[in-house]
């Protein structure tokens, strides 16, 4: 099960608050969850995999220099998602029974709505996997195009070789996403999709800035945001539905290093021809 919440929030009062607050968000959802379901928040802390979900930057105030300045009245949000059925059942929970109030940093904010309905906010969502992949791997969607487009809206790095790498490579973009729908989806993908990435999949157009991500024990590391196009010079139906699927599947999982902490939210987008 794949859940996609977003809290709509208001601040109180004004505040000045780091820009990057997205291990407060971590938090915010490990206490959450930690309130229903104390055994499930332990296990959560303690995994060292890839993570069951994912949260944002807050969505809120304005951004400069690295501090977030929020007005008294301000709206804005913040999107919890799960990836697997028991973080997704909280995540459920808390959509139907959202907190009076949050606290990110120290700085309370009002809960004035929560919804899971994309028809309310473009980021939200709820879909079981079969229900994402059937179209792809039931063919159901017609000729897939051998083009697809991703849209990085939070700094966005990968980590290969012992080295940190603020590109869209195809292998560790779609690299990424099959490590994500392995560890979490009841339906195994063929393990040569991040062979077919490598070896015939091109970054084609892109427009993408250097952003910097702080880091818990000071300095930044360099990620990036923007959009990117990419190309599969194979155009084999079969491999070309994987690379759809897990391109439908960013939306929830994210991409990279630091999903469940603010970073590599990412959705498709159109492609420019």
């Amino acid at each position: 099960m794949l859940t996609s919440l977003i809290l709509q929030l208001k601040a109180p009062g004004e505040a000045r608050l780091p820009a990057s607050l997205g291990r407060a968000a971590q938090a915010v959802l490990l206490d959450l969850i930690a309130r229903r379901d104390p055994a499930l928040a332990s296990q959560l802390h303690a995994d060292q995999g890839p993570r069951p979900y994912t949260v944002s930057n807050l969505v809120l105030g304005q951004r400069k220099q690295g501090t977030l300045h929020v007005s008294p009245g301000q709206t804005g949000w913040l999107r919890l998602t799960g990836l697997t059925t028991p973080v997704s059942e909280q995540i459920l929970a808390i959509a139907s029974d959202p907190p009076a109030q949050l606290t990110l940093d120290k700085q309370p904010l009002t809960v004035i709505g929560a919804t899971l309905d994309p028809a309310e906010h473009p980021w939200a969502g709820h879909i079981s996997y079969q229900d994402l992949a059937a179209p792809f791997l039931l063919g159901s969607e017609g000729r897939p195009s051998p083009r697809l487009g991703l849209e990085f809206v939070a700094p966005t790095t990968f980590k290969s070789q012992g080295r940190w790498l603020p590109l869209p490579l195809p292998e560790l973009v779609f690299g990424s996403l099959l490590d994500r729908w392995q560890a979490f989806a009841p339906i195994a993908l063929h393990p040569e999709t991040r062979r077919f990435a490598a070896e015939a999949v091109a970054l084609n157009r892109y427009r993408l800035r250097s952003r910097g991500i702080p880091q818990k024990e000071g300095g930044l590391r360099i990620g990036f945001t923007g959009r990117a196009d990419f190309v599969a010079l194979n155009r084999d139906r079969y491999w070309l539905n994987i690379l759809h699927l897990l391109a439908a599947f960013s939306f929830f999982s994210g991409v990279g290093y630091g999903t469940a902490a603010g970073l590599g939210q990412c959705r498709v987008s159109s492609v420019e021809l």
